[in-house]
C-alpha cells in the first residue's frame, strides 16, 4: 500500500513541476515579442520624426529660397521706382517680359532703336541691384530668353527665338550700349537662350499669339549642393 501511494504522489508531483516550467517559456516567449513590438514602435517613431524633421530642412531652404528672391525683386521694384523707369516685374518670379512686336520686325532678330534706348534705361538699373557687391555672389545667371508663337516649324521658332535674345545679349555687351556698372561681371553671367514656342501663354486654355511672342530678362540665384538636391526632389516629385 504504501509503495502505490509513494509512486502516485511522486506522478502527481512531476506533473506539477511541468505546468510552472510551461509557464515561464511561455511568459519568456511574450516578453520577447513585447520587446520586440516595443523596438519596432520606438524605431518607427524614429523614422516619422526623422522624415519630419527632413522635410522641415526642405521648407527651410525653399523659404530662404523665395526669401531672397522676393528680397531682390523688392529692391529691383524700388531702384526702377527712384530712376523713374517704367518696367514691370513679374512679383513671383522677377521676370520682366518685353512684347517681341516691339522689339524686332515680322521674323526678324535686328532689334529697333526705340527698344535699344528702353534697353538702355533698364540695363543699368538692373545690374546695379543684382551685380552689386552684396547681391552679385547670390546670383548664378542672367538670362534673356527668346519666345515665339507656334506659328511655323519648331526648328524655325528656335532658331528665330534664339538670334533674337543674341541679338539682345550683344548690343548689352557691345560698345555702342556704353559703360554701366558691373558690365564685366554681367559678361560672365549673361545667356542668350531660345526657347521656340515651348512655353505659349494661354488665355482661357488657348494660345494667345501676341503674348506669347515675348523676350523674357531674369535671373536665377546661385545655390549650394543641398539647396539644389531640394529643387531636384521638388522636380521629380511633380514629374
Amino acid at each position: 500500500m504504501n509503495s502505490k501511494y509513494n509512486r502516485l504522489f511522486k506522478a502527481s508531483t512531476r506533473e506539477g513541476n511541468f505546468w510552472p516550467a510551461f509557464t515561464d517559456i511561455l511568459a519568456t516567449i511574450l516578453l520577447v515579442i513585447l520587446l520586440i513590438l516595443i523596438t519596432l514602435m520606438f524605431t518607427k517613431q524614429q523614422q516619422i520624426e526623422g522624415k519630419e524633421k527632413e522635410v522641415q530642412e526642405k521648407e527651410e531652404i525653399i523659404d530662404s529660397l523665395v526669401g531672397y528672391e522676393r528680397g531682390m525683386i523688392e529692391q529691383l521694384s524700388k531702384a526702377f521706382q527712384q530712376e523713374g523707369v517704367d518696367v514691370e516685374i513679374d512679383q513671383e518670379s522677377g521676370s520682366i517680359k518685353f512684347d517681341s512686336d516691339l522689339l524686332f520686325d515680322y521674323d526678324e532678330a535686328i532689334l529697333k532703336s526705340q527698344f535699344k534706348q528702353q534697353l538702355q534705361e533698364i540695363i543699368p538699373v538692373y545690374t546695379s541691384v543684382l551685380l552689386n557687391e552684396e547681391n552679385q555672389d547670390k546670383v548664378d545667371s542672367i538670362l534673356i530668353e527668346g519666345h515665339t508663337d507656334s506659328d511655323g516649324s519648331y526648328m524655325y521658332n528656335l532658331e528665330l527665338s534664339q538670334a533674337r535674345a543674341l541679338s539682345i545679349v550683344s548690343y548689352i555687351l557691345s560698345d555702342d550700349f556704353g559703360d554701366f556698372p558691373h558690365k564685366d561681371v554681367l559678361r560672365e553671367k549673361i545667356s542668350a537662350i531660345g526657347k521656340s514656342e515651348s512655353h505659349p501663354i494661354l488665355v482661357d486654355g488657348k494660345e494667345d499669339m501676341d503674348q506669347s511672342r515675348r523676350v523674357e530678362l531674369k535671373f536665377r540665384l546661385a545655390m549650394n549642393e543641398q539647396m539644389q538636391g531640394v529643387l531636384d526632389d521638388l522636380n521629380v516629385e511633380q514629374e
